[in-house]
C-alpha cells in the first residue's frame, strides 16, 4: 500500500480541482484563535513575503497534510487525516479574498479571482462545498460564509470561530491598498504545504494513532472516534455514514453537551475522555492508567472488530445508555435520587463511578431518553451504604489509593453466590467491605471511635472534612446545604482558635491544644470565620448561632466551657450521629 507525497501552494491545495474536503468525526473541531495562530500565519507569511521580495523562487513551507482520496457512490473526496487547522483557515483565507474583491477593490480582474475562488469553494445549487464538517455542529454557518452571502449570516454563526477568523482575516486584509493586496495574493502562490495521500486501501488508523507527535497528543475519545468511523470491515454508502454520525452525535456526543459556549469544549473533551475510561473499567472490572493510547487499546478489545452497521449502531446505543447513567450521577438532578448521597459522592466520583453506575443501571431503564429508577428505595440505600463506607474511611484515615483498583471488581462480586442473592445491594456491599482485607475494610466501629477524637482531620485534608461536615449537616433537613455551591463558600472554624489568647482559653493546656485542634470535635462550619477570629468561647458560641445558618452550631449551647473533654465529647456526638444514619447503629457507647 504506497504513500505518496507531493507539495503545493496552498491556492492549488483549495483550487487545484473540484475534490471536496471532508472533515471526519473523530477529528476535534476547528480551534485556531483569531490573535494567536491566524495571525501568526499571516504575520508569517507577510514576513516572507518582505524578506524574500526580490527571490521569487523562494518558497515557505507551513508543515505537512495528510490526505486521503476516498470514493463512495461514485463520489471522490478527500478525507482530512491531520492539517484541518491550515486547510479551514487557507479557505477562510480565500473566502475573505474573494469577498474583498467584490465590495472593495473593485476591477476586471478582481472580479475574476473572485468568481474563480467562488466556484471551487460553492457549488452554484448551493449542494457541494469545499469543505464538510462530519460532526455538524458548525456546518451551516461555515456554509453560509463559503456561499458568500452575508445576509446568510445568523448571529449563532458569528459566535463559531470560522466566522470569528474569516471576519478577523477580512479586516486584516482591508487595511492593505490595492497593489498591497494583490501581491499578497501572488505571495499565497509560493505558500507550500507537504501533501502525503494515503491510497484508498491504506489503514488509516494506524497513521492517525501517531500524528501530532509535536503538537497536543490526541485523546483517546478523538482514537476511538476514528476507530468507530473508519468503515474498514464493511460496505457504508454516505447515506448510511450520515445517519450513523448523527446517531452518534444526538445520542451519544450531545448527552455531554453543557453549554453553546465555544470556550467549553475543552471539558466536553475531558469528560468524555473520563466516560470512556470509566465504560472500559465496566466492561472489564479494571480501571486503567489515564493515558489515550491505553484507552484506545482497551476500547478496542472491548468492542471487538465492527463488521457490520448494525454492529456500530448497537455499539452507539449502548455507549448512549452508559453515557446518559454516567452523566446522570456526575451532574444531573434526578427527583428520585437522594441530593444528599449523590452530592456527597460527586466529590469522589472518580473513585466510586464505575461501581454506582453499575448499580443504576440495575435499578433502572430508560424510556425515550430519559431514565426511569425502578426502584428508588432500593438505589438510594445501595449508594447510601458507599457513603458510609467512603465518609467512615475518611474518618479513620484509611488511604483511598487502593480502591480505584477495588471499586470496578465490586459489582461482579457483590452478585456471586457468596452473598444472600435476595438481600439488596447495600446491605452485600457493607457485608463485603466488613469481611474485606485491610486495604478495602470498612472500619469498626470500635476503630471509628478511637480514631475520631486523636485523628487530624484538617491538616492534609481540609477539603474532606468540609464535604464530611456537610454531610453531617444536611441530616434531617430539608434545605440542604449544596456540595458544589455551599462547599465553596463554606469555610472550616476552629472552635479553639489556631492562635488562642490565653487568657480566653485558658480551660485548654498547651498540650491539649496541640492534641485536639484539627481533630473532628473541634471543626464546625461557617460561612463568616472572619468575624471569629480568635474569640473567647461564649462569644464565638453566640456568633456561631445567631449568625450562621448551620445547625450543628446550635449543639454548642451544651458546653459551658470548651475544653478537651469537650472536644472528646462533640467528636463522639457527631460520630453517633453519622453512624446512626449511614449505618443504623443507635448507640456507639454502647459498643466496646
Amino acid at each position: 500500500m504506497a504513500i505518496q507525497a507531493d507539495h503545493k501552494d496552498i491556492i492549488t491545495l483549495i483550487m487545484g480541482d473540484l475534490t471536496q474536503f471532508h472533515i471526519p468525526i473523530y477529528q476535534r473541531t476547528y480551534t485556531w484563535e483569531a490573535n494567536e495562530q491566524v495571525d501568526k500565519l499571516l504575520d508569517d507569511i507577510k514576513n516572507f513575503g518582505e524578506e524574500y521580495k526580490d527571490n521569487k523562487r523562494a518558497e515557505y513551507y507551513i508543515g505537512n497534510v495528510i490526505l486521503k482520496n476516498q470514493t463512495r457512490a461514485f463520489v471522490t473526496e478527500r478525507v482530512v487525516i491531520d492539517g484541518q487547522q491550515r486547510i479551514t483557515t487557507s479557505i477562510l483565507i480565500l473566502c475573505a479574498i474573494r469577498d474583498l474583491y467584490r465590495n472593495k477593490f473593485f476591477s476586471e480582474k478582481g472580479s475574476r479571482t473572485a468568481n474563480e475562488i467562488h466556484k471551487y469553494i460553492y457549488s452554484p445549487d448551493g449542494i457541494d462545498i469545499k469543505l464538510k464538517l462530519n460532526n455538524m455542529e458548525n456546518q451551516q454557518a461555515l456554509t453560509n460564509l463559503l456561499s458568500g452571502s452575508s445576509s446568510a449570516i445568523s448571529p449563532t454563526d458569528k459566535r463559531t470561530k470560522y466566522y470569528r477568523n474569516y471576519e478577523h482575516i477580512y479586516k486584516r486584509l482591508s487595511r492593505m491598498d490595492e497593489a498591497e493586496f494583490d501581491v499578497f495574493l501572488d505571495l499565497l502562490r509560493r505558500v507550500k504545504v507537504v501533501i502525503i495521500f494515503l491510497d484508498e486501501d491504506q489503514d488509516e488508523n494506524s497513521v492517525f494513532e501517531s500524528i501530532n507527535s509535536s503538537g497536543k497528543p490526541l485523546a483517546g475519545s478523538d482514537l476511538i472516534k476514528n476507530y468507530l468511523f473508519t468503515f474498514k470491515n464493511y460496505d457504508c454508502s454516505h447515506q448510511n455514514e450520515t445517519e450513523l454520525i448523527n446517531l452518534y452525535t444526538r445520542t451519544f456526543e450531545s448527552i455531554f453537551k453543557n453549554s453553546e459556549n465555544e470556550e467549553n469544549k475543552e471539558d466536553e473533551e475531558e469528560v468524555r475522555e473520563q466516560f470512556f475510561r470509566v465504560y472500559i473499567a465496566i466492561k472489564t472490572q479494571w480501571l486503567y492508567k489515564h493515558d489515550p493510547k491505553i484507552l484506545y487499546y482497551k476500547f478496542k478489545e472491548v468492542v471487538g472488530e465492527i463488521t457490520s452497521i448494525n454492529s456500530l449502531k448497537e455499539i452507539i446505543h449502548d455507549l448512549a445508555k452508559w453515557a446518559l447513567i454516567y452523566q446522570t450521577l456526575r451532574v444531573k438532578n434526578h427527583l428520585d435520587i437522594n441530593s444528599n448521597y449523590i452530592g456527597y459522592l460527586r466529590t469522589s466520583f472518580a473513585i466510586y463511578s464505575s461501581l454506582m453506575m453499575k448499580l443504576l443501571e440495575h435499578y433502572s431503564h430508560i424510556e425515550s431518553n430519559e431514565l426511569i429508577i425502578d426502584n428508588p428505595l432500593e438505589f438510594n440505600k445501595a449508594i447510601k451504604a458507599l457513603v458510609a463506607y467512603d465518609a467512615s474511611r475518611f474518618l479513620a484515615n484509611y488511604p483511598t489509593g487502593e480502591l480505584t483498583r477495588f471499586i470496578p471488581m465490586v459489582f461482579e462480586r457483590l452478585e456471586s453466590n457468596d452473598f444472600n442473592l435476595s438481600s439488596d445491594y447495600g446491605d452485600r456491599f457493607l457485608t463485603l467491605v466488613t469481611r474485606a482485607q485491610a486495604g478495602h475494610q470498612l472500619p469498626s466501629i470500635k476503630v471509628l471511635k478511637e480514631k475520631v477524637v486523636t485523628n487530624d482531620l484538617y491538616s492534609r485534608k481540609s477539603k474532606y472534612i468540609k464535604k464530611f461536615l456537610v454531610l453531617l449537616e444536611n441530616i434531617g433537613k430539608n434545605e440542604l446545604l449544596d456540595y458544589e455551591k455551599d462547599l465553596k463558600k463554606a469555610e472550616i472554624e476552629h472552635i479553639v482558635p489556631q492562635n488562642p489568647a490565653i487568657d480566653q482559653w485558658s480551660s485548654i493546656s498547651f498540650e491539649e491544644h496541640e492534641k485536639y485542634l484539627h481533630t473532628l470535635g473541634n471543626l464546625t462550619l461557617t460561612f463568616d470565620n472572619k468575624s471569629l477570629s480568635n474569640k473567647g468561647f461564649d462569644e464565638k458560641r453566640k456568633i456561631l448561632r445567631e449568625k450562621s445558618r448551620i445547625k450543628m452550631n446550635d449543639e454548642l449551647t451544651k458546653y459551658d466551657d470548651f475544653n478537651a473533654q469537650a472536644i472528646e465529647s462533640r467528636a463522639i456526638s457527631m460520630l453517633d450521629k453519622f453512624l446512626h444514619e449511614f449505618l443504623d447503629v443507635t448507640n456507639i457507647n454502647a459498643i466496646s
